[in-house]
């Protein structure tokens, strides 16, 4: 593990002292041109606890405890990725994040380790661990999301990555996509066989003046292994232990999570949302358990940067001036409800103010102010949970 961290510093280090691209080229062998790229995370957080029973009384030792957010900071991810581009029009990939789940460091976690083939200019087919077609933001590259943490549905009803095969058509302006899946290949994390299905539609497409119009519709149902259901958010910090939100239930059969989504860009402006619901059935008479949440996005970018879009993806600006790099404003406001008659969830919403300033197109240093407001019930009592959170993020990305 310390060769493997000591390599991903110093493949850093030397990537960043050519100039500033998306990814590396390696070398050509045989028919293939293999590339590398990276992506490092430092998050650190500052919280203004705002802790309370709803009842008036004094909270307990335990309680406190349970709920308290404690300052601190480390390395998120530490992501190495190698690509392989091959003259029959195939591509694989093979990532690795170092840092581990959440920055963790447990033991690390297998990313994207998939083979893509193409049966014509339209058409696809995958096979191995890739992201699963159900959330806007979760399928976008974390390196182009805006803010520090994602929102809370793409945490709570994101899929993100399973083993499984994929078939996909794709034109500029729409695209189809089917899959089915089993597990992560990483020990201990994400199970349960199922399907995912998302389309996509941009009718307005002008890469010019970069104005974008899209929307999307996805499904994905997924079998519970054990009878086991679990959901939960954390307070848009993504390191932090202390879950806002969080359910569980030991009786479920299958989850199926719909999600809506669209994306309006034009020139600096940016603005997206996603609603999402999610519905467990559950065994024997209880009655099914539903969840649901949204949030609206808006980015605004200094100067003359224009947003892209692809395969119905959309990509972040980059600097066409490097000296002065470029400077984004944001803002957004989300929302997640996980209580449901007897089970008790809990809810949140938040406010999310946030700078971004992209030095080059290798560095980002990000500044996110939150405002969340959350409840849940814990021990047949009520917890109030409101913080202020201030949040840190520098990237470097090749």
């Amino acid at each position: 593990m310390r060769f493997a961290r000591s390599l991903l510093a110093a493949s850093l280090a030397a990537a960043l002292a050519t100039p500033a691209m998306a990814e590396v080229p390696i070398d050509v062998i045989g028919d293939t041109e293999i590339y590398f790229d990276a992506l490092l995370h430092f998050d650190a957080y500052q919280y203004d606890n705002n802790l309370r029973r709803a009842d008036g009384l004094a909270l307990t030792p335990a309680q406190v405890t349970a709920n308290t957010l404690t300052n601190n900071g480390q390395v998120r991810r530490g992501e190495m990725i190698f690509r392989g581009r091959m003259a029959n029009g195939g591509e694989w990939q093979v990532g690795y994040d170092f840092v581990g789940s959440r920055g963790t460091g447990r033991n690390g976690r297998w990313l994207d380790v998939n083979y893509r083939g193409r049966i014509n200019s339209d058409w696809t087919w995958r096979v191995g661990q890739f992201k699963q077609p159900n959330s806007l933001e979760e399928l976008t590259s974390t390196r182009n999301n805006e803010f520090i943490s994602k929102a809370m549905i793409t945490n709570a009803f994101g899929v993100a990555r399973r083993v499984g095969a994929e078939v996909q058509y794709a034109t500029p302006s729409i695209t189809a996509t089917g899959t089915y899946f089993t597990r992560e290949i990483n020990v201990n994390q994400r199970v349960g066989t199922g399907w995912g299905a998302r389309a996509t539609w941009a009718p307005i497409m002008d890469a010019a003046a970069g104005e974008y119009l899209h929307f999307g519709l996805s499904g994905v149902r997924i079998d519970a292994l054990g009878n086991r259901y679990g959901l939960s958010s954390r307070p848009q910090a993504d390191i932090t232990a202390v879950n806002t939100v969080t359910a569980s239930l030991t009786d479920a059969d299958d989850t199926t999570i719909y999600g809506l989504e669209g994306l309006y860009a034009n020139g600096p402006v940016k603005i997206m949302g996603e609603y999402m619901t999610s519905t467990t059935r559950r065994n024997g008479t209880a009655p099914d358990f539903k969840s649901d949440g949204w949030y609206l996005a808006g980015l605004y970018t200094l100067g003359d940067d224009k947003f892209g879009y692809r395969g119905g993806i959309y990509t972040t600006a980059v600097p066409t001036d490097p000296v002065k790099g470029m400077w984004q404003l944001g803002a957004r406001y989300d929302k997640l409800d996980a209580n449901d008659g007897a089970v008790l969830g809990g809810q949140q919403e938040s406010w999310t103010l946030g700078v971004n300033w992209y030095i080059r197109s290798n560095f980002r240093l990000s500044v996110n102010y939150v405002m969340l407001d959350s409840s849940r019930v814990q021990s047949s009592v009520k917890i109030e949970n409101n913080p202020n959170i201030l949040e840190l993020r520098g990237q470097i990305a090749i």
